[in-house]
């Protein structure tokens, strides 16, 4: 099989937790090397602001433990890119307790968050 793989600044690339550890740097790293970017995360105010470092880059506030905002991230990549090349799921929820004091529906999120 002979698979070629496309250079960062050909790629389209989706980012889900873009707002801050190794989703803020991936982010930041690629856009520098000339890709497109699809910013992903909860908090609107960081991404916008991040967004607004690079000229190829758009967000959508979204989390990605739930269904409906994932197919809204993809949806964004197709309008804005015409789809994507690759899809860094960084996201992450922390949960901080005993575990027989959280609540099922707090570990349910822990562990529906892709």
């Amino acid at each position: 099989m002979n698979i070629r793989l496309k250079k960062l600044n050909e790629q389209v690339i989706v980012i889900t937790g873009a707002t801050s550890g190794i989703g803020l740097v991936t982010a930041r790293i690629a856009a520098g090397r000339g890709a497109r970017l699809i910013l992903a995360a909860r908090n609107e105010e960081t991404l916008r602001r991040l967004a607004d470092e690079t000229t190829q880059a758009v967000y959508v506030v979204a989390d990605v433990g739930k269904q409906a905002d994932v197919r809204r991230i993809a949806e964004k990549a197709i309008e804005h890119f015409g789809g994507f090349d690759t899809w860094v799921n960084n996201a992450g929820v922390s949960i901080y307790g005993r575990v027989l004091d959280v609540s099922m529906e707090d570990h349910r999120q822990l562990f529906e968050t892709v």
